[in-house]
C-alpha cells in the first residue's frame, strides 16, 4: 500500500477529505523540495557550476510551489479541529479499538479514557493531544499513537522492581495505620495505605494504577514473605483496587493483612 493511500485509510472518519488532500499535496511538494535541496547542496560542495545552473532555478520554483501548499494546508487547518464532528469522533474511537486489536494491545475503557494497565490513556481531541500516563503526545493517528502506548507499556513491564523495598513500605504503612486505629482487626484498607504512601512521598504523582501495578508485580515476583510476616491481600466486593492476576483476570483487593509466620526468627 502506498503512503498516500495509507494516510487516507488510517485517518478515515476523523480528518475531512479537504484537509487530507492538503496534507497529501504538501508532503509531495516537500519530498521534491528535499531532493532538489540535497542535489544543490552536493553540487555546491563539489563546485559543480553546471549542475548548480540547472538545479537552482528548479529549487526556486519548487520552493514557491511548496510555499503555496503550506499556505493551503494552514488555511485548511484554520477551518477545522479534530473534535469538530461527533460522527468523526465516533469513527475515530472505532479506529482506535480496531488498531488496538491489530497490535494485540490490551486496552480497556471507552473513548476518551482508556487504560493499558497500569498506564492511563486519555485522548483530548479538543486540546489535540493524548496523555499517556504522565507524558503527552500530539500525534493522533491511531497506529502511531497506540504504538507509543505499546512502547510505554512494554517499558513499564520490563522495568526493574524492588519487591523487598515495596514490602517494607507496605509493612511500615500497615503498622502505622493499625496503631492509629484505621484497621479492622488485622486488616488495613489498601486505600488508606495508598494515601499514606503518597503522603510520604510528598507527591500525588504515584497513581492508584501504579500502586496496583506494584501489587501485581509483588504477587508475581515474590512469595510475599517479609521477615517474619506473611503479606496477604484481602478481596473486596466493591470499592477496592483492581489488580490483574496471572490467569489474565482481575482481582479486587480492599485490605492488607500481615500475619506472623510460626517458627520464623
Amino acid at each position: 500500500m502506498d503512503s498516500d493511500a495509507s494516510l487516507v485509510d488510517e485517518a478515515r472518519g476523523l480528518v475531512p477529505p479537504d484537509v487530507l488532500e492538503s496534507w497529501k499535496q504538501l508532503t509531495g511538494k516537500l519530498a521534491r523540495l528535499r531532493r532538489l535541496a540535497q542535489q544543490v547542496e552536493k553540487a555546491a560542495q563539489r563546485w559543480d557550476v553546471r549542475q548548480l545552473r540547472q538545479r537552482l532555478p528548479e529549487l526556486s520554483a519548487a520552493t514557491a510551489e511548496t510555499t503555496v501548499e503550506v499556505r493551503s494546508a494552514e488555511a485548511a487547518l484554520a477551518e477545522w479541529s479534530p473534535a469538530q464532528s461527533a460522527q468523526s469522533v465516533a469513527a475515530y474511537a472505532e479506529d482506535l479499538a480496531r488498531t488496538a486489536v491489530q497490535l494485540k494491545l490490551s486496552l480497556s475503557g471507552e473513548f476518551p479514557e482508556y487504560e493499558a494497565f497500569p498506564l492511563a490513556v486519555r485522548v483530548d481531541l479538543a486540546a489535540e493531544h493524548v496523555a499517556i500516563g504522565r507524558r503527552r503526545v500530539s500525534g493522533l493517528e491511531p497506529s502511531a499513537l497506540l504504538r507509543e502506548v505499546q512502547r510505554s507499556h512494554q517499558a513499564l513491564h520490563r522495568s526493574s522492581f524492588n519487591a523487598r523495598r515495596f514490602m517494607q513500605s507496605l509493612a511500615s504503612a500497615h503498622e502505622l495505620l493499625k496503631k492509629s486505629g484505621a484497621a479492622k482487626g488485622n486488616a488495613v484498607p489498601l486505600s488508606d495505605i495508598y494515601d499514606l504512601l503518597t503522603l510520604r512521598s510528598g507527591s500525588s504523582a504515584y497513581t492508584r494504577q501504579e500502586f496496583a501495578f506494584d501489587i501485581y508485580r509483588l504477587r508475581r515476583e515474590s512469595d510475599l514473605l517479609y521477615g517474619r510476616y506473611q503479606i496477604s491481600f484481602q478481596h473486596a466486593r466493591r470499592g477496592g483496587i483492581p489488580v490483574p492476576n496471572a490467569q489474565g483476570g482481575v482481582e479486587l483487593f480492599g485490605a492488607l493483612e500481615l500475619w506472623e509466620v510460626e517458627g520464623s526468627d
